[in-house]
């Protein structure tokens, strides 16, 4: 049976898990004992009841099996080796670097499960990437959907076991249907699913709940996924029973796996190196276009390698766009390499339908401030209309506000102050809000623009990205200090609760610090701090175009913590 460890209860932790090591670890090669203190600094992990370095020292043993933080932090390991995200290097199998893939699920943020969806999908054995017991030509959650429509469109957790679990290779012309077959003869009854799994606790030579234990994380994915909910259905005897059963979500994914060719390790091993790479490059972009990133960047890149493998794949049956192939969890280091070179970048995620939860970074979700959207104010100001004139045309050429305004922020990209400042009051006014920047060499106007909310205005403090990339800490305090400011000396119309805002051109990958400080401000002065990037700030100005709708006035100007479109 093939074995999915299970070091956790959520895939929201697991992902915080990961995240967390990768934040404090990235770039460097690392081993289980570093994995473990990043995960433990970030108070993840805890051992006996504490936390930090006392958990360190309480969990660890000289042997080291029987360390309970070292053998949790490794079954992570496993799974994260599986997803692609960690792999081994070349001189040790118990070193370890982060991959570009692990880099863009991070860079996903709260919106990662498309992309982990994309990975579970990727999964398949045999790979150079993990060793696991047994012979498998398998890619388990692809099996494990098909089976499931096969089988009338559920599985209850021991029919897992006996059937796909329990499969040691999925590609033979009826496999899925054999695999099928196998669950529908132990649904004769409640003792014939109990024979079955009792046959192959004794084949495996183990327990029957060690067999359960294999199948949390694999039920996890499929139930914080939204492929499947639990239902209630009958044994052929009229017996009841708990399953799992497709969503229409679940069949959908079922559906695109089956129309797919399943491209595995060996079969790329038999391309020439051209036609592998070029095979990769595209099956990873196309990993990342379906996540919900902008690859537009990489489009050029994109279409050479389509014109070197759609010929390679057509030959192997692929009809369409239908790839499911996952380089970095299906090839050695060496190859990777020869396609996605070291410091290679992630694209830019689209902002939009995740799950909540951040991978990595604070989980204050009361900071993550979804917009309440009003209808339009009206028309524009003539100065913002070259802005609104550059948003219609991204909006035609790229269909949906989202991939609009990725393509808006990657263009200003390199915006000096004088630019970058005007740029976000013209946004502001075509979303309906009087704004105004300040002029150059105006001392008394400490802020760098303002927003009126009615009458009443709200600093903002603007960071171009050719002065931070990442907005910093820093511009958090000047935020706070121009609202210092402003009612100190007055000057324009403002109420204390109003907040100060903060514009700039990306929001950090690690928002902890940042975070504390918006909450310590407002714990211990009342001041509001609120901040937007300008991929958010270009999102809600393109539905404002397309839509006719804008935020609400008053929780702009009550806004504490990050605006997330």
């Amino acid at each position: 049976m093939l074995r999915f460890p299970n070091p956790g209860s959520t895939i929201d932790n697991f992902v915080r898990v990961y995240g967390a090591a990768f934040e404090r670890l990235n770039g460097r090669v690392v081993d289980l004992d570093d994995i473990v203190e990043a995960v433990v600094a970030a108070n993840l992990a805890t051992s006996s009841g504490y936390m930090g370095t006392e958990a360190v020292a309480r969990s660890t043993r000289e042997d080291r099996s029987r360390d309970p933080l070292f053998n949790q932090l490794k079954m992570y390991a496993e799974l994260f080796r599986m997803l692609g995200w960690l792999h081994p290097t070349p001189e040790s199998s118990l070193n370890y670097t982060f991959t570009l893939l692990g880099k863009q699920l991070v860079a996903a943020g709260r919106d990662y499960w498309p992309l982990l969806e994309e990975c579970i999908l990727g999964i398949s054995f045999p790979t150079p990437i993990l060793a696991v017991k047994g012979e498998f030509n398998l890619r388990p959650f692809a099996c494990l959907l098909r089976v499931m429509v096969a089988a009338g469109g559920y599985l209850a957790r021991d029919e897992m076991i006996v059937g796909p679990l329990s499969a040691s290779d999925d590609r033979g012309p009826r496999a899925v249907e054999e695999i099928a077959d196998k669950v529908m003869a132990a649904r004769k009854s409640q003792a014939a699913s109990k024979a079955a799994l009792a046959a192959v606790a004794e084949l495996r030579r183990t327990q029957v709940n060690t067999l359960h234990n294999y199948t949390r994380w694999p039920i996890a994915v499929l139930r914080d996924s939204g492929w499947a909910e639990e239902a209630n259905v009958s044994y052929r005897d009229g017996r009841k029973y708990r399953a799992w059963a497709l969503t229409a979500k679940g069949q959908a994914v079922a559906a695109r796996v089956s129309a797919s060719l399943d491209l595995r390790a060996a079969d790329a091993e038999r391309m020439t190196p051209d036609e592998r790479n070029a095979v990769a490059l595209l099956a990873h972009y196309q990993m990342l276009d379906r996540a919900g990133f902008d690859v537009t960047p990489v489009a050029e890149r994109v279409a050479a390698a389509k014109a070197v493998a759609l010929p390679v794949l057509a030959r192997r049956g692929m009809r369409g766009n239908g790839l499911l192939f996952s380089p970095f969890q299906a090839l050695s280091l060496p190859h990777i390499a020869a396609v996605f070179p070291a410091g290679a970048t992630a694209p830019r995620v689209e902002r939009g339908a995740g799950t909540v939860g951040v991978a990595g970074r604070d989980d204050r979700s009361h900071l993550f401030v979804a917009p309440r959207l009003v209808a339009a104010r009206g028309a524009t100001e003539p100065q913002a209309e070259a802005v609104r004139a550059e948003l219609v045309a991204l909006l035609k050429r790229h269909k949906t506000p989202a991939r609009a305004a990725a393509a808006f922020a990657e263009a200003h990209a390199g915006d000096t102050q004088a630019e970058f400042y005007p740029l976000v009051t013209f946004l502001f006014r075509i979303l309906g809000f009087r704004s105004e920047h300040s002029r150059a060499g105006v001392n008394y106007q400490r802020w760098d623009a303002c927003v009126w909310v009615g009458e009443a205005a709200l600093p903002v403090e603007i960071k171009s990205p050719t002065e931070e990339v990442f907005l910093s800490t820093k511009a958090v305090r000047q935020a706070l200090e121009n609202k210092v400011i402003l009612l100190s000396r007055g000057g324009l119309t403002t109420r204390r609760e109003l907040t100060s805002l903060v514009v700039g051109y990306q929001l950090p990958n690690e928002r902890g610090e940042m975070s504390t400080l918006i909450d310590d401000v407002f714990k211990a002065y009342g001041l509001r701090l609120g901040v937007i990037d300008i991929t958010a700030l270009a999102h809600l100005t393109a539905r404002a175009i397309a839509e006719g709708v804008t935020i609400d006035g008053d929780q702009l100007s009550q806004l504490r913590g990050f605006l997330d479109v």
